[in-house]
């Protein structure tokens, strides 16, 4: 901690009584060389206003406030969020609202007529000694998931160069153009071919969650028409489904012919990833519904399949980095664990959301909801740390 901090420590007071506020100026007047610099808030409103200006390094706040309580203070303005310790102080000892008061993340409690200048004070700086700590120990993991994602963006982009390499010399002797291929051979160099399209993909979904985590993701924001865009990405995957023996229908349960901003290819990517899903996580025959709903604010993609469904003890990690669940497919099918992560993040950015629900008697229901307009800062380009 900073030894100019400590010599001078602004604290706010917030207390409705004056006679009470007077004492406990008093209390503060018996500090030896005090370090303090004491404010007083007189009321509720005026207490969050200041709280609100972050002036202060400790605010010490009485438990009645008049109508108001300092647990409403605590509660409205969440300590947690801050960097400076909140400390409760109540004209009797109860135990159960100690206890309220440490559950709200007020860093201690002090009963009034019960402690003098030196336990005030001590009160104080231990409270800021841990106020302090903590802020490192989140510095420090702060810091620790910026190394981890740039290390992560430098090793897929390395990575990415020489498997990209190996994609085109493999295809260029594939398709025959270096001499013909035995067919023994031209069976192995497929397989290859395969194996490295899937560490291409693994290596794209790296480097779009570096991006997006990192804060440095650009929407680009264009008028879109979104029963077009579904066409596509349904054209686009046609011959991957029917090589599974699945079918894809998609019809509008509304007449209009919604448009939206948003960036279109971002939205795309979330789409395929959905649609992707619904089929490798479903059975040889079956069926995917895709439908497009709309309300007056916002317009809704489900895409229902027959698949293998989750469990619902695995839905609060859904959308978590690095998940794959078990499942009668997922050996089968492989893949990195972050598609829906990444798409959960990209919609969140539209100011959208991803649900879950499961589709009866088995399978899953993905519903990529858009608001028809885009939250005002993201109307043309922004980025996720609020950079212009």
């Amino acid at each position: 901690m900073d030894p100019n901090y400590l010599r001078n420590i602004r604290v706010l007071v917030v207390e409705d009584d004056e006679d009470d506020w007077l004492l406990t100026k008093k209390i503060f007047s018996r500090i030896p060389d005090s370090p303090y610099i004491v404010d007083w808030s007189k009321t509720y409103d005026d207490a969050l206003e200041r709280i609100g200006r972050n002036e202060y390094d400790v605010y010490l706040i009485d438990y009645r406030l008049g109508e108001n309580t300092g647990t409403d203070i605590l509660e409205q303005v969440h300590p947690e969020r801050f960097r400076q310790p909140f400390i409760l102080m109540t004209g009797v000892s109860d135990s159960d609202l100690e206890w309220r008061s440490l559950r709200l993340a007020a860093a201690d409690y002090l009963v009034k007529g019960s402690f003098d200048a030196t336990l005030l004070s001590r009160t104080i700086m231990y409270a800021l000694q841990r106020k302090h700590m903590e802020q490192q120990r989140i510095d420090q993991l702060v810091e620790l998931n910026r190394a981890k994602e740039d290390f992560i963006s430098i090793a897929s982009h390395q990575l990415r160069t020489p498997a990209t390499g190996v994609k085109q010399y493999l295809g260029m002797v594939v398709e025959g153009f270096v001499g013909k291929v035995p067919d023994a051979q031209l069976g192995l160099l497929k397989q290859a071919y395969q194996s490295n399209e899937r560490q291409l993909r693994i290596i794209s979904d790296l480097l779009k969650v570096a991006q997006v985590d990192s804060g440095k993701m650009r929407l680009h924001t264009s008028v879109v028409d979104i029963d077009k865009l579904l066409r596509e990405v349904i054209d686009e995957q046609k011959s991957t489904v029917e090589e599974r023996m699945q079918k894809i229908h998609f019809k509008r349960r509304d007449s209009d012919h919604p448009t939206l901003s948003f960036d279109r290819d971002a939205i795309r990517m979330v789409l395929e990833n959905i649609i992707d899903n619904a089929s490798k996580y479903s059975p040889e025959g079956s069926e995917i519904q895709i439908s497009i709903t709309s309300d007056v604010d916002t317009i809704s993609i489900d895409v229902t399949d027959q698949g293998v469904g989750i469990n619902e003890v695995d839905l609060p990690r859904l959308f978590e980095k690095f998940v794959r669940f078990d499942n009668p497919l997922s050996t089968k099918v492989g893949g990195s664990g972050l598609g829906l992560y990444w798409a959960k993040r990209i919609v969140d950015l539209h100011g959208g959301r991803i649900d879950y629900r499961p589709n009866e008697p088995s399978g899953s229901c993905f519903s990529v909801v858009l608001p028809k307009r885009l939250p005002e800062k993201s109307e043309l380009i922004y980025t996720t740390n609020g950079e212009e």
